[in-house]
């Protein structure tokens, strides 16, 4: 498994603006100088509690993929996996999803939420997901862009569309990114990685963001329809999922 980092010349001056717009719109001018205040009761608690037994993450991780990623796994509502043939974004291969609860009534729908940090994951813990028991699941995981015109950025599920909500529409996103800079090689990643950073940044704009004069864009919206190029008004405001 090739590990490199997603900065360098792969970032565009695109990209670097998106970041800053998005992380400056969400911060609380205020917060940003406010001081930790000590709590009398508090500072008599210990920093490190005794006996202190850290579990092991990395075992859990990878007890999570041994058993998550099992197509033969039997048992009361196993497998939790299927593979997905009937692809339409990238027909040249199958993908595959993971059942968002375990007895879901849909066990034919996986979101991008749940398979993407799941190969996200078992990579950190060394698993090399580009060639496990026969399967590429890295590769399997570009079937989440919806590769639209209206769209092109990763949903939480192949054939979706954006406005709804912003953590749904944004968060498949980063943990393409995560999955981007340790598997940079792979598929259609490279064309989807400044794609998603245009398609991102035109969002911003729409919302009044602006480098020449700059301008921090208004993101109190419930989401941002890229198809319509308009932000969604309706329901619960959600600029700090944006």
């Amino acid at each position: 498994m090739k590990k490199t980092s997603c900065a360098g010349e792969h970032v565009t001056k695109k990209l670097i603006y998106w970041w800053l717009l998005i992380i400056i719109s969400i911060l609380p001018g205020r917060a940003m100088f406010s001081q930790q205040i000590n709590v009398n009761r508090i500072e008599l608690m210990p920093d490190i509690p005794a006996p202190y037994e850290m579990r092991n993450w990395k075992q859990v991780a990878l007890g999570y993929d041994s058993l998550v990623f099992n197509l033969n796994a039997q048992g009361d509502y196993l497998p939790l996996i299927f593979i997905n043939n009937n692809t339409v974004n990238y027909p040249g291969h199958p993908s595959f999803g993971l059942h968002t609860v375990v007895g879901t009534p849909y066990p034919n729908n996986g979101e991008a939420i749940n398979v993407l940090p799941a190969v996200v994951g078992a990579s950190l813990a060394g698993i090399d997901k580009s060639s496990q028991n026969g399967y590429n699941w890295v590769l399997m995981c570009e079937e989440y862009f919806n590769r639209r015109p209206q769209e092109n950025v990763y949903l939480n599920s192949p054939n979706s569309s954006s406005g709804d909500d912003w953590w749904y529409e944004t968060m498949p996103n980063i943990f393409f990114y995560q999955l981007y800079s340790m598997y940079p090689n792979t598929g259609d990643f490279k064309n989807q990685f400044t794609t998603v950073a245009d398609r991102w940044l035109q969002a911003v704009q729409a919302m009044g963001g602006s480098q020449t004069p700059w301008h921090i864009p208004n993101m109190n919206y419930r989401a941002f329809s890229l198809s319509t190029m308009k932000p969604n008004p309706q329901g619960v405001i959600e600029p700090e999922a944006a």
